[in-house]
């Protein structure tokens, strides 16, 4: 049983009577606590925020209040001022799922923004959990597609992709925008080399533009996802954000939970193309709008990752 398991359990039989219990200690005078059967996150006041009150369906932000330990001489942590943000975990089903979620992103807050913007973190907490629980398999090759990216090119190139990875979100024009280039993925467990494009989408600016085929057999002697995120985020050189943590919640929260941890996947190759290079259609029509279609990319010109990072 894992360390976030551990917590769990111990959050489940702990006292339910007003009173916080301190779950995890964590780095820079922020924690973890019970609180009535669901769980909090305390981080110490330093960027003086005023008093704050806000709710949503899972989620409860107060700011500046004030906390103080029945025994202060056996307490882990001083009585001051704080910000804390509660997750409801009242929802029996997904309950340690939002645990997980809820865990490791203030965990990433704790380690890489040292507990400040406090305000902001609540933000992105609160578009994490009101996300749709889409449980589609498609979602699954893609993430894996483009996590296996990311830990390819590291190895390989010694570039960390992970910092211009969904930028604008979920919803980002392309999966990776950076100041050398942009970058569409597109992830097949299939031997044909095809491909759904969605025409403004990868050669609106073909100049800057590349698309990426990742291809990989589902097999049990692969990877699982969840193996391969926890890779990524524990690894000390690169995905070492707030960002990329708060993007891979989001991303694990559109995944079936049970493929996320027993579907296993391993790769048979990348390959790259210059947008450019690969445009079937110059110009389109006025009167046509919103243009997909298959792409066999078989016979299509590819290059090396090294002729894109200049």
């Amino acid at each position: 049983m894992n360390n976030i398991d551990n917590l769990f359990d111990k959050l489940s039989i702990t006292p339910r009577d007003n009173t916080l219990y301190l779950l995890e200690k964590l780095k820079n005078g922020t924690g973890l606590f019970a609180s009535n059967g669901n769980v909090l996150y305390l981080v110490l006041n330093d960027e003086c925020c005023a008093s704050m009150s806000i709710k949503t369906e899972y989620l409860n932000l107060e700011t500046n209040i004030y906390v103080s330990a029945f025994n202060p001489s056996v307490s882990t942590f001083e009585n001051g001022w704080y910000n804390s943000v509660e997750l409801d975990l009242s929802d029996s089903i997904e309950s340690k799922n939002n645990f997980r979620s809820f865990y490791n992103l203030c965990l990433s807050h704790s380690c890489y923004m040292n507990g400040q913007d406090f305000v902001d973190f609540f933000d992105s907490l609160v578009s994490l959990f009101q996300l749709p629980r889409e449980q589609q398999y498609k979602n699954l090759i893609g993430l894996m597609g483009e996590l296996l990216l990311i830990e390819y090119i590291y190895n390989n190139y010694g570039v960390d992709l992970s910092q211009y990875w969904h930028t604008d979100g979920s919803n980002s024009r392309l999966d990776f925008v950076s100041p050398f280039a942009n970058l569409e993925v597109k992830t097949t467990t299939s031997e044909l080399m095809r491909v759904l494009i969605k025409h403004d989408q990868l050669f609106l600016n073909p100049d800057s533009n590349y698309l990426v085929a990742v291809v990989m057999n589902e097999d049990n002697t692969g990877r699982s996802l969840d193996e391969l995120i926890s890779v990524l985020l524990k690894s000390t050189d690169y995905c070492n954000s707030l960002q990329f943590s708060v993007n891979i919640e989001k991303e694990k929260r559109r995944i079936s939970p049970n493929d996320l941890i027993n579907k296993k996947f391993s790769l048979k190759g990348i390959c790259f193309y210059r947008a450019k290079d690969i445009n079937p259609f110059v110009t389109i029509p006025k009167y046509v709008e919103k243009l997909c279609y298959d792409m066999d990319l078989t016979s299509l010109p590819q290059i090396q990752f090294s002729e894109i990072n200049t």
